[in-house]
């Protein structure tokens, strides 16, 4: 487990392993507080030692995962520096409305891509150098120019366009009303479902920023390799800083090389020994197969294409990698054994699928179902029952079982972090909490958001939320959405102490299929409570742990925490009106097409019936598929086992306590365990082994070099990735309209998968 920094950690190695509740103190002493300013002193001392190489190689040495805030990242800040000025509006406005209206495109598009923050952070700081350069700077130009481009007007920049580039959940409901269900919602009520529900999650972040903002524990690894970034092109000389010679070199280098696996080599994405020798077998491709979607396994394939294996094994702390390759290794036994074994009926139906199957094999009819757009059992008892593919079926145990274990993990390991925390809610608590860290020390000169403006955001999005239900129609009560809403807070509170603390943030891929499952429940037999119920369990939770990441990013950066909120809300309002925008207009446009099961080169309504279909099946096959007589009723038993299952760890810690048993997760171990059930599958091989070269191999043999350029090379490497994919979804792709594919050749076969094995059955 991450342990909190000390001063004496920063200079030497950690014997013990306090918790966080060292960092969380209620002493109100004003000593305390002077020893909190020597300490934030010490720190810039020791960093500014490192960055000019004067420091030893032990001291550079990264010991604990959270050290890499105090390491890699600089603790310096100029409060002189203006966050609001007039290249952040409008470069902020401008990058929130590309990045919105791209992410309703591409949400309708055969090909759906996410805007990549990356992207917007090297184009904005392209454009705002630029605009320093080329705009007026004295006189009554000067607050359109105030000098050169900061760090500050960066981040503010970054976090108001990544609040808006995003295809919010609510539009997938609002879409799929429009298109399946005839009720298309006016305007107004569309656009406060979208700000509504992202705006719960913000209430929800602004409650929980005190416990997993704050303190150095939980340091958001997904975080630090921006920050670097960031503080790498703004702090360092341009002309004579590794740093930076070091991310341009490889961004380009990645700019280059990803023309080659993603257009004219697609057998580098996966390349598999085993179906070179033979592009016929099937099992070979169950097994060691992976470029395709929904192909196999991948054992023993190796990825060349750094798009699919991403960053996180270069930023992930070690021990959560552990953790996922044992998962992983898991995996690969149990999808055998499930499909070869022929546990619920897996042979009749493809090895690999989120489709749902009749009993011989052929799609379900889903919409058949229903009428009057709710379950109807007639119809039911004529269609038959419905089947999941085996390892989808297993993905949804495991997922439970992982939800269930994160209940007793993180009460039993992080309840001395809680704890404190919780206590501030009682309003006869007296005791002042305080947090000790050194970049937190560092904020305490800009102005704080008191915490009542975040209970009177959550109370407003709370009433949007119930007037917007109702106004849509959605069929789901007042006091279903108040109970679903109440396990959004606590499992973001869950799920965000493990994102802040070690970096797991798997769980947003099952999310929405839990809460699909609590709706069923609460809410049977009615698809479109189903979505809704979905809408206001997953999205506010994603809203809560990214806005989280946000504001620790604005810690790390020194941004003033009342600009990152103001950016996150207007970032917010933009993207959910664009996003309503171009939803309507791509939908008036083109309905036939998005309804079409094929859709067209251009349009493609494969997201809202994939989303709608989830609706259906759990919405109205739920009871029938999980009841007590259905076929998978152990997939939410599995929630009740999973609250057992890291006991054996927690027995063998108190029995050996110096064995390192804190070690293991068995969430992240569960969630693991059937990982490989759907999508690409190639870049796990590459992903461990890069990861443990990472992160022990280069950490603890080269910790000078780690230090320095770990994080650096990451986000490099992710900037050159992003950007070129970007430019080739529109030039080669088809994003634009017109696809062009690259000539047929032996690295090229579009007759087989893209590793050359045998095509996938679904």
């Amino acid at each position: 487990m991450a342990d909190p920094v000390t001063t004496a950690s920063v200079h030497t190695p950690v014997d013990e392993k306090p918790s966080l509740s060292d960092d969380l103190s209620l002493d109100k002493s004003a000593v305390k507080v002077d020893e909190d300013a020597r300490m934030a002193d010490e720190v810039e001392e020791f960093e500014e030692r490192l960055q000019r190489d004067e420091a030893a190689d032990e001291e550079y040495l990264v010991q604990e995962a959270y050290e890499v805030a105090i390491k890699v990242l600089s603790t310096h800040d100029d409060p002189e520096l203006s966050a609001l000025t007039f290249r952040t509006f409008f470069l902020g406005l401008g990058f929130s409305a590309f990045g919105a209206v791209l992410a309703q495109i591409y949400y309708f598009k055969p090909q759906t891509l996410n805007v990549s923050t990356l992207f917007l952070l090297v184009l904005s700081y392209w454009f705002g150098t630029a605009m320093a350069v080329l705009l007026p700077s004295h006189g009554i130009f000067r607050w359109i120019n105030p000098g050169p481009f900061n760090i500050k007007e960066h981040v503010a920049i970054i976090i108001m366009s990544s609040s808006a580039a995003v295809s919010a959940t609510a539009i997938q409901v609002i879409s799929v009303q429009d298109l399946y269900y005839n009720n298309t919602l006016n305007a107004g009520l569309a656009i406060f479902t979208l700000i509504g529900s992202q705006l719960l999650g913000y209430g929800y972040a602004g409650l929980l920023q005190d416990m997993l903002v704050r303190p150095t524990k939980c340091f958001w690894p997904s975080t630090i390799s921006t920050a670097n970034l960031f503080q790498a092109l703004h702090f360092d000389n341009q002309m004579t800083s590794k740093r930076v010679r070091l991310f341009w070199t490889v961004f380009f280098v990645m700019f280059v090389w990803e023309i080659i696996p993603q257009w004219i080599f697609p057998l580098l994405t996966g390349l598999s020994i085993f179906c070179l020798a033979n592009n016929t077998n099937t099992v070979f491709r169950n097994v060691f197969g992976g470029a395709s979607n929904n192909e196999g396994m991948a054992l023993l394939s190796w990825c060349f294409d750094w798009n699919l294996i991403g960053s996180s094994c270069l930023f992930s702390p070690l021990w959560l990698q552990v953790n996922q390759d044992i998962g992983i290794l898991l995996t690969y036994i149990l999808m055998a054994s499930v499909y070869y074994g022929n546990l619920w009926r897996a042979k009749d139906f493809p090895f690999m699928s989120q489709a749902i199957f009749a009993s011989d094999g052929s799609q379900y009819n889903q919409t058949a179902l229903l009428t009057n757009g709710k379950f109807d059992p007639e119809k039911f008892a004529t269609l038959g029952p419905a089947f999941f593919s085996a390892t989808n079926a297993l993905y949804f145990m495991t997922s439970n079982l992982s939800l269930g274990a994160t209940f007793t993990h993180v009460f039993f390991w992080h309840w001395q972090d809680i704890k404190p925390f919780l206590k501030t809610f009682n309003p006869w608590n007296k005791e002042e909490y305080l947090v000790h860290d050194a970049h937190y020390e560092r904020m305490k000169v800009y102005k704080a958001i008191p915490r009542w403006w975040y209970f009177a955001l959550l109370v407003a999005a709370y009433a949007i939320a119930q007037a917007t239900n109702y106004g849509a129609h959605s069929g789901l009560p007042w006091w279903a959405l108040t109970v679903i809403l109440i396990i959004s807070f606590i499992m973001s509170l869950l799920f965000a102490t493990l994102a802040a603390t070690i970096g797991f943030s798997e769980f947003n891929t099952s999310a929405l299929g839990f809460y699909q499952m609590i709706t069923s429940y609460l809410v049977p037999g009615d698809p479109i409570a189903n979505l809704y119920g979905a809408l206001y369990g997953q999205h506010p939770q994603g809203q809560c742990i990214s806005m989280l990441g946000d504001l620790k990013l604005g810690q790390y950066t020194k941004l003033p925490p009342r600009v990152t909120f103001l950016m996150q809300v207007l970032g917010t309002v933009v993207g959910a009106i664009l996003n309503y925008i171009m939803m309507v207009t791509i939908i008036n446009a083109n309905r036939a097409a998005l309804l079409s099961i094929s859709g067209t080169r251009l349009w493609s309504g494969q997201n809202a019936q994939s989303f709608n279909s989830n609706g259906i099946s759990w919405g109205g096959l739920g009871p029938e598929m999980f009841g007590s007589h259905g076929v998978y009723f152990m997939v939410p038993i599995c929630l009740a086992i999973g609250v057992f299952l890291p006991l054996p760890f927690i027995a063998a810690w108190y029995i050996w306590p110096k064995a390192g048993f804190e070690n293991f997760s068995t969430p992240i171990i569960l969630q693991y365990s059937c990982f490989l059930s759907v999508g690409i599958n190639t870049s796990v091989n590459p992903s461990m082994a890069i990861g443990i070269f990472s992160q022990w191999w280069v950490r603890t043999r080269y910790p000078r070099w780690f230090t320095k350029y770990n994080y650096i090379v990451a986000a490099a490497l992710d900037g050159g990735t992003q950007v070129i994919s970007f430019i080739l979804n529109f030039a080669v792709f088809g994003a634009s309209g017109s696809a062009h594919s690259f000539p047929q050749w032996w690295g090229n076969d579009f007759s087989l998968s893209a590793d050359r094995c045998a095509l996938p059955d679904n």
